[in-house]
């Protein structure tokens, strides 16, 4: 599943032409992280709203206001990459 949703700047290329981004976004320690909305956890997750809100284990939502919510994209990434490990294991 890949979300190419972000253009970063080349500067290798001429003029201002933005080129896509990584297929996979990133969450490395050393950039700042960044919040995600719920349409692209589960985009990322392939779960409902249900399963998101209730699966044990799942990253905690933070509460940006009244309405909205956001989750950590590292903290997501890595329970991904947690469920990758438990599947190879059975």
């Amino acid at each position: 599943m890949t979300l190419n949703t972000h253009l970063q700047h080349n500067p290798h290329t001429s003029g201002n032409k933005p080129t896509p981004a990584a297929n996979q976004p990133s969450a490395q320690p050393n950039q700042a992280d960044r919040l995600i909305r719920l349409p692209e956890v589960r985009k990322l997750t392939s779960l409902g709203k249900f399963a998101i809100y209730e699966t044990p284990g799942f990253p905690k939502r933070l509460t940006l206001s009244r309405r909205c919510v956001g989750w950590k994209l590292s903290e997501v990434m890595a329970w991904i990459e947690s469920r990758s490990a438990v599947g190879e294991q059975a």
